[in-house]
């Protein structure tokens, strides 16, 4: 009796590969776009953040110099984000209310992906 061979057909094809490469190249464009927002949002939180923070310190600057000194100005301000510089433009202005008292207010600008965003506080100050 002569022996018959058996055929394994349990392989994938080639059509099957393919397939199977598209569905995962797809899968993980979807997951790199998830990653790049990520790291987006944690940059806008971290100048958002940043922002507060120069702001009151600025304003506290201001607060405990005397009276007779305070005026209107500007700076920038560098922060380091994970190797990554960020700056902040920061403008103070004194608007006088009365002989006795003034209106600070700072305002912290910085630039996103060609997007303006600011963050601003507002203080009145009285002689003592």
């Amino acid at each position: 009796m002569a022996a018959t061979a058996r055929q394994n057909n349990n392989g994938f094809t080639l059509i099957e590969v393919l397939v199977a490469s598209i569905i995962l190249t797809i899968s993980m464009m979807g997951i790199l776009e998830t990653v790049v927002f990520s790291i987006q949002q944690n940059l806008n939180n971290f100048s958002r953040n940043e922002s507060v923070k120069i702001a009151e310190q600025r304003m506290n600057e201001l607060r405990n110099s005397s009276f007779t000194s305070l005026s209107s100005g500007s700076s920038t301000v560098t922060r380091n984000y994970k190797n990554f510089a960020k700056n902040f433009s920061v403008t103070w202005t004194v608007t006088s209310l009365t002989t006795n008292s003034v209106a600070i207010q700072v305002v912290v600008g910085w630039i996103i992906n060609g997007k303006a965003y600011s963050h601003s506080i507002t203080s009145i100050v009285s002689r003592g």
